[in-house]
């Protein structure tokens, strides 16, 4: 096997065995070439650095993985389990991870993925919490409540802000610089400003939902957050309720996102607007100490 660094020329190849982990790890595929080059070009990404292909002595990409912020992406091709490529990505991300300045490694892992739990464990990686999808499929009865907006471009300095100061308060948090975030939430290929939603008080955003449409007619929430000073008044609620009925009139299917099973508030939020539980993933994480 050669471990080698991840060129412009693996991207297909690579996305395609990410597929594969995913089906396998969770019944469904939950990455796309699209996403992977949105990675790719984030400010803080080398692809000779951040990235490493591992090819069998025939040359086929068996085992890929690169660091996304500071979280680790690595897959093996189901297929071509228990031959080392996973070790020989763990011990790179270790490498890698401490040029980085990293304290910590980070890596979810479908359900499914008994063997993979197995390889971290063995690593020295513990298991911090689960992460549930949940969804929620639009309904024709779907309606606004007053007050929000759609998101515009010109929001994201005001949105970063209202998202450092929420979840700074909980577990697994990493702040994120502000030309990074607004990078990664405003310039993904499948960002959707109408279906987002914004809610202001005296003309000044506290809290917004953030969406991107997918394939199959469905909407995807990547961050929903409230500032501290307004929380607990409903306006989480009210701003995924205000996606869903923006979903409704687009004629869009149906609303997923992410929730920490760990974050009882928002488990509780969401299954009170009708979303249910599609799948998990449980994150992994190992320290780096200097």
């Amino acid at each position: 096997m050669r471990l080698r660094p991840a060129t412009a020329a693996d991207a297909e190849a690579a996305t395609a065995l990410i597929i594969a982990v995913d089906i396998d790890q969770l019944g469904e595929a939950d990455y796309s070439h699209e996403v992977l080059l949105d990675e790719w070009g984030e400010v803080d990404f080398e692809l000779a650095k951040d990235a490493v292909a591992l090819e069998d002595a025939e040359g086929t990409l068996i085992a890929y993985a690169h660091f996304r912020g500071g979280d680790l992406l690595a897959v093996v091709d189901p297929t071509r389990e228990g031959e080392g490529a996973g070790t020989a990505l763990l011990e790179w991300a270790e490498r890698r991870g401490r040029e980085k300045g990293l304290k910590q490694l980070r890596q979810a892992v479908g359900n499914r993925g008994a063997s993979s739990f197995a390889l971290l464990q063995a690593a020295g990686w513990a298991y911090v919490r689960s992460f549930w999808r949940m969804e929620r499929d639009s309904r024709a009865g779907d309606e606004e409540p007053p007050g929000l907006r759609a998101v515009t471009a010109a929001d994201a300095p005001a949105l970063w802000v209202i998202h450092e100061a929420a979840f700074s308060r909980v577990g697994g948090y990493r702040p994120m610089a502000e030309d990074a975030w607004i990078q990664r939430e405003f310039s993904s290929h499948n960002f959707d400003a109408a279906l987002g939603r914004v809610a202001e008080r005296d003309g000044a955003p506290v809290g917004f939902a953030l969406a991107r449409r997918w394939e199959q007619d469905t909407v995807y929430v990547p961050l929903l957050a409230v500032h501290p000073d307004h929380a607990g008044g409903g306006l989480g609620g009210a701003l995924l309720t205000g996606v869903f009925a923006a979903v409704a009139r687009a004629g869009l299917r149906q609303v997923q996102l992410n929730v920490a099973a760990d974050n009882p508030n928002a488990v509780r939020l969401y299954e009170r607007v009708g979303m249910s539980q599609r799948w998990r993933a449980d994150e992994y994480q190992k320290p780096l100490p200097d």
